[in-house]
């Protein structure tokens, strides 16, 4: 589809509404884990805490759009930027890796501790690579995105791209180099962000799928189960469904903010012709929005407690929805015990 005024403001403005809520919602997470200092306690709580962390940079890099692109840019609506800020936001959406690594490394918490059984004293021994691995990936590939000047116009914003767009690169041009900036952009997309991006979703997957199934051969066997035993292990299976649930609709968050922008650049390098124009709407709204997701899966648990003690007042579950983080628990109840294991 050709280049349109209205396509490349569509393209522009998307991304500050979508951006602009999943940084407020990650924040929203942030407070409410980190003036609670039972939640800081706990590894699932910290887990999400890094993760929510690193979105609300992340996407306050998406929510500036196209805002930091050189303004000498052809067909890019409200580009105001210069080389320098183009660089700076393609290094912090390069660093951002780190945020769906740090979706992995939760659906890798929820399968170690209902599947297995794991403690939290167990798990400390692989805290240090639940919180290293993703904030020193996504540094060393940002910082080695500058210094091999791969940071610049990528339509939605600055990341990963030739200079211009049209070149091929010395990979696929018999050792020339024809690009200004970016030689090789579409090889070191795959090798820093889309390679990993892919087996981190592979790997949440099949923790998820291996949840499932623990999960379901535990429902079986408790077919046999004598009235005496059924009596002592129905409410740990109650529970252990209810954090499957939990650990299903973060994947499902996680699926919605970067399946879209997968397959956009997937194609985009298989086929530098194809058009992509819906994915690239698509991929415009979801691309920034996974903070809001994930609010929405974390008040989830207590907006469920809320409408059973409260269904006849809706106003007061709208209110515990929108200010979840400045509402205090009730006495009567640790609504942790249904959002982890």
């Amino acid at each position: 589809m050709p280049s349109t005024p209205e396509r490349a403001i569509a393209l522009s403005i998307l991304p500050h509404i979508t951006g602009f809520s999943s940084m407020f919602c990650s924040g929203l997470i942030v407070f409410d884990i980190y003036r609670d200092k039972r939640k800081l306690k706990k590894l699932y709580h910290r887990l999400l805490l890094a993760l929510s962390t690193t979105d609300v940079f992340t996407s306050f890099t998406y929510a500036l759009s196209t805002w930091p692109i050189p303004s000498d840019s052809p067909n890019i609506f409200a580009a105001l930027g210069t080389q320098a800020t183009c660089t700076a936001q393609g290094f912090f959406i390069q660093a951002s890796i780190a945020t769906p690594m740090y979706n992995a490394m939760l659906s890798i918490y929820y399968l170690l501790t209902v599947r297995y059984g794991w403690k939290e004293n167990q798990l400390k021994k692989l805290e240090k690579y639940f919180f290293g691995i993703p904030i020193v990936f996504g540094l060393a590939t940002a910082v080695a995105g500058v210094a091999l000047k791969l940071f610049n116009n990528a339509n939605l914003w600055c990341w990963i791209s030739p200079l211009p767009l049209t070149c091929r690169g010395s990979l696929f041009n018999n050792g020339i180099n024809d690009c200004e900036r970016g030689n090789n952009a579409s090889l070191y997309r795959f090798v820093f962000f889309y390679g990993p991006l892919w087996f981190v979703i592979i790997t949440a997957s099949i923790a998820m799928f291996l949840l499932y199934t623990s999960v379901r051969k535990t429902e079986q066997q408790a077919a046999k189960w004598s009235l005496a035993t059924r009596l002592e292990k129905t409410a740990r299976l109650k529970h252990t469904k209810k954090v499957q649930r939990q650990a299903f609709f973060y994947l499902m968050a996680f699926y919605v903010a970067w399946l879209p922008g997968t397959l956009l650049r997937t194609i985009q390098t298989i086929n530098t012709s194809a058009d992509t124009s819906v994915l690239l709407f698509i991929f415009a709204i979801t691309g920034p929005f996974q903070g809001t997701l994930n609010f929405l899966v974390y008040v989830r648990p207590k907006y469920l407690k809320y409408r059973r003690k409260h269904p006849e007042n809706l106003c007061l579950v709208i209110q515990m929805i929108v200010f979840t983080c400045c509402m205090k628990e009730e006495p009567s109840g640790d609504i942790t015990r249904i959002t982890e294991p």
